[in-house]
């Protein structure tokens, strides 16, 4: 760890190759998405105790079409990755 003092400080943070816009923004949106799965449940459930099924129905659509984007998301980005162009 010694020569890390005489190193300039974007040396020590920046990494050697940045992410791209396109990755990121894939990467972004996987981790957006997978919030949102992670919460979805508890709005299903809510819908359920108060007896509205028009709701439960919509989150229910709603969280299918999250699980399809979030599969596609993580599909194309360990393609890319394994591809290297991350």
């Amino acid at each position: 760890m010694e020569s890390l003092k005489y190193l300039p400080i974007h040396v020590l943070i920046m990494p050697a190759k940045t992410i791209g816009d396109n990755p990121y923004n894939a990467v972004h949106q996987l981790t957006k998405t997978l919030e949102f799965l992670s919460r979805v449940d508890k709005y299903i459930e809510d819908a359920h105790k108060t007896n509205n099924a028009k709701f439960e129905e919509m989150w229910e659509i709603i969280k299918a079409d999250r699980e399809k984007h979030a599969k596609l998301l993580k599909e194309f980005l360990l393609t890319e990755m394994k591809e290297n162009r991350f």
